[in-house]
Parts: C-alpha cells; structure tokens; sequence
C-alpha cells in the first residue's frame, strides 16, 4: 500500500496555528521527518533550532496572514464531484475523488452509501485495490438498512428492510472488514440484536432514520453515534421526546451536524454548537454527487437529482437529499451562521471525527507527536496548499 505520508523536516514561522482549543497566532511549528516536534507561542525558527539541533539549517517556510491547520475529514459523504459511491468504474476513482478532496483541504473521507449488495460489494472491492492508506481511506459508512421508513428522508424504500439475523450477517460479508459505520433505527423490533451483532464485528453504531421516542429508545452499548441531528427524526420535544433529545443528553458519543446551512438552519446549529460537547460534535457535510461542481442535473441510484443553491434534490419530488457543499464550505457557514470561533468548527470536521474513527492518536489535530497532516490556508479559506509544496519556492522559504 502507498505511503501518503510526508518525510519532510521543516518548520512554518509565521503562521497562525489551529488547535483542538484555541488559535495560535504567528506561531512556530517544526515538523521532523513528517510527524510534530515542536510548536512554540512565538519567537522565531532560530529559537527551535537551537534547542533542538536536527532543525539547525532546515527549511523555513514564512508564511504569515495564513492558518495552518489539519486536514479536514467527509466522516458522512456519499459522493463528490463527478463520482457518487454507489456506482463506481474502477479503483481509480476513489484515488481521483481522493486527490479532488485533497484540493478541498479534506485528507480523510468514509464513503457512505444505502444498502445494496452489488454496490457495497463494488465500493470494498475499490477500497481494496485502490492503494489509500486507512487514514485516508479508513473504510465505508452504511446508510441502513434497518430504519424507520416514515423518516426514510432521501432513502428509497427499497433500500430498507426490517432487521434480520441473515441480512445483518450478508451485510458483514458482503462489506470484508470494511464497514465503519451504519445508521440503525433503535425503535425497530430486532434493533438490540442488530446492535450486538454489528459491534462484534467492530462497526460504530450511528442512531438514525427514526421516529421513536424517548420513552421506547433501545439503546447500543458505548461508544455509538447519532445520524445527522435533526435530520430524518423526531425533533426535540419537551414532553415525548425523541431522538434529538437523546442528541442533547449527553449519552451519545458523537453527534453528526450537517452545516451546509441548508440541511439545518441557524438556530439549531446555534443551539447544536453551545449544547454538544467539543468532543462529541462531528461536521458533516452529507455531499453527494455533484457537490464541488458547476449547479445542474446528475443521477443517483438511477434517479435524477437537481443540484442548486438549495442543496441536492430529487428532480421528481423536490425532497433535499444531499448537499453540493463540501469541507471548507461547512466550517466556515458553521462559523458564520452558528457564531462560533474557526478552532472549534475545525475541531469538529478534524479531531473529533478522527476520535470517532478510531484515529485521533496520530491525526486530527496540530499537537506534537502527530503526523503533520497540515494544511495552510489563506485569511479568507479560501486557497489550502500542504506545506511541503512550498519548500521550493524560494520567496517564502530560507534554510
């Protein structure tokens, strides 16, 4: 398998720095051999290198009016440009949905589909051969089967089914190891026996689809999930309750949030940003195909869909069932509409969904001893480059 890693040694003087809980302003980072070694408050890059001397005549890169942060991660996204999941030629275009996401500032993507066996079968034999490494690529999120058809949202009908022992296991089969995640209904009969058997298998329960309510929830065990808040549920109520509630409770350990801005307005992800804990919120952006690309009609599962200024919709009933925004997009309406400062809405599409995967050791944030999966942006985040495509150019760097 190819090693995406970087093995550079350099250091970013200049920078401000996103972290898990706070900006750095015109920081200094070094980076050695591709993995942090060292970030300082302020001060210049001679100060690291005489403190440590393997960064004594390293590359310096000035890079001031920038933020340097990790890359972003599409924990929730079925599609990008050109390329829905569900329907994929050959290997070679999750390795170009990589590289079109990496000019997005997204260095981690799940690739989310519904059920059906052809298409999961096709994604995992993709995911096998196309060489990304798992921090890139770490594996595929099921949207169902077994949820609530009255909150079935963009779901067609013939991708759900009631729970089964035989399915369960034709699910685990058909996905090779690769499953992540899968979005259950926990009011449907069978669900806790779902549940059990999913969690052997190592898969992140993401509660979803339902129209349950409080009082009738089934709940898996620790960790597990809940399916873009507000979206395709119950929503909060002072009385009954339903699965919004349980979003609010502080049981869940991850709580999914589109912030498109279109999927969930203002008030709510005001409300979502101030109630959810730092690290259990997860931003998602829910895109499919066509998300990255001109405004115009595409297909998905074999049906029209209209990309335009309000989301992705079905052509032939108007129901919103993705979006066409992706990574940046989100943080920065986050930002906007939620009123939150940039570390914490990147920590939310970075740290927190690297935590949910299972690779927060090593990624997901600028904190010393992790890979230096960095991106530096312009004030306005609008232009992300990595570091190491500038240590030529001799404008920004000395040695």
């Amino acid at each position: 398998m190819a090693d995406y890693h970087s093995h550079e040694t350099y250091i970013i003087e200049g920078a401000d720095l996103v972290l898990p809980d706070c900006i750095l302003p015109r920081a200094v980072l070094a980076v050695r051999q591709g993995k942090i070694a060292h970030i300082q408050p302020s001060g210049q890059s001679a100060d690291i290198a005489r403190k440590d001397p393997a960064f004594a005549g390293v590359s310096v890169l000035h890079v001031s009016d920038s933020y340097a942060m990790p890359s972003l991660v599409e924990m929730h996204i079925h599609g990008c440009s050109e390329w829905g999941f569900e329907k994929l030629a050959s290997p070679d275009d999750l390795v170009n949905a990589a590289a079109f996401l990496e000019q997005k500032g997204v260095g981690c993507f799940v690739p989310t589909l519904l059920w059906d066996k052809e298409a999961v079968a096709n994604l995992v034999l993709a995911i096998e051969r196309c060489g990304l490494p798992e921090y890139v690529l770490p594996g595929l999120y099921l949207e169902g089967p077994f949820v609530n058809k009255a909150r079935r949202g963009g779901i067609h009908p013939e991708r759900i089914a009631n729970p089964g022992h035989g399915l369960a296991d034709a699910i685990l089969e058909s996905a090779h190891g690769q499953l992540r995640i899968i979005t259950l209904a926990p009011e449907l009969n069978g669900i806790e026996e779902m549940y059990t058997i999913f969690q052997k298998a190592g898969v992140l329960i993401s509660l979803g689809h339902s129209d349950t309510r409080l009082a009738d929830i089934k709940l898996p065990a620790h960790p597990y999930s809940i399916t873009h808040l507000f979206n395709a549920m119950t929503g909060i109520d002072h009385k009954a309750g339903g699965l919004a509630n349980l979003a609010f409770s502080g049981d869940p350990d991850f709580v999914e949030l589109n912030g498109d801005g279109i999927h969930v307005n203002a008030t709510c992800l005001k409300l979502a940003a101030r109630a959810i804990p730092a690290d259990s919120l997860v931003l998602i952006s829910d895109a499919v195909i066509s998300a990255g690309l001109a405004h115009g009609s595409y297909r998905y599962y074999g049906h029209e869909v209209i990309s335009s200024e309000r989301g992705v919709r079905y052509a032939d009933t108007d129901v919103l069932m993705g979006s066409n925004r992706l990574g940046m997009d989100i943080v920065r309406n986050f930002v906007e509409q939620a009123q939150m400062p940039l570390w914490q809405a990147v920590r939310a599409m970075s740290l927190t969904p690297r935590k949910a995967l299972g690779l927060a050791e090593e990624y997901g944030s600028l904190e010393v001893g992790k890979f230096a999966d960095i991106f530096l942006w312009d004030k306005d985040l609008e232009i992300p480059t990595r570091p190491e495509a500038l240590l030529g150019r001799t404008d920004l760097r000395t040695s």
